[in-house]
């Protein structure tokens, strides 16, 4: 692999892991406050969304370590909570389908530039955000 390509892949995974981040601490924020307002369905989906989240995280941090990059530190948005449940689902799906257009475009890139392991988890990581989105009402 090229410096280039090397410099691309692991930029698209620092992006990535920045986004599952983000939305693992909105889905969880946003779950502490359903359950504080008593709306239980929806804190118990936010919270299984954040879990899931993490989960992605988890890949993509060992994907960057089979390449031999350690995971950078990262800058996360500020938590939006919103100030009632429609509020809350209407940001999550927002956030979601950034996240989906985000993997749409880099799992293009690698079936075009690159199809290899990092590729077929970006294309894993795509469906499951899309899921993500539509479990959201989206």
């Amino acid at each position: 692999m090229s410096m280039r390509m090397n410099s691309r892949v692991i930029g698209l995974l620092g992006r990535a892991l920045q986004l599952e981040m983000e939305s693992a601490q909105q889905h969880m924020t946003r779950a502490s406050l359903a359950g504080l307002w008593r709306d239980q369905r929806l804190a118990d989906t936010l919270t299984r969304l954040s879990d899931e989240e993490m989960g992605h995280a988890d890949l993509l941090t060992r994907q960057m370590l089979l390449l031999g990059y350690a995971p950078p530190g990262l800058s996360l948005d500020p938590v939006r909570p919103g100030r009632d449940p429609e509020e809350i689902l209407a940001l999550s799906r927002a956030h979601e389908w950034q996240t989906v257009r985000f993997y749409e475009e880099s799992a293009h890139w690698f079936r075009r530039f690159q199809p290899d392991e990092t590729g077929a988890l970006f294309a894993y990581l795509l469906e499951q955000e899309m899921g993500h989105a539509r479990q959201l009402g989206g």
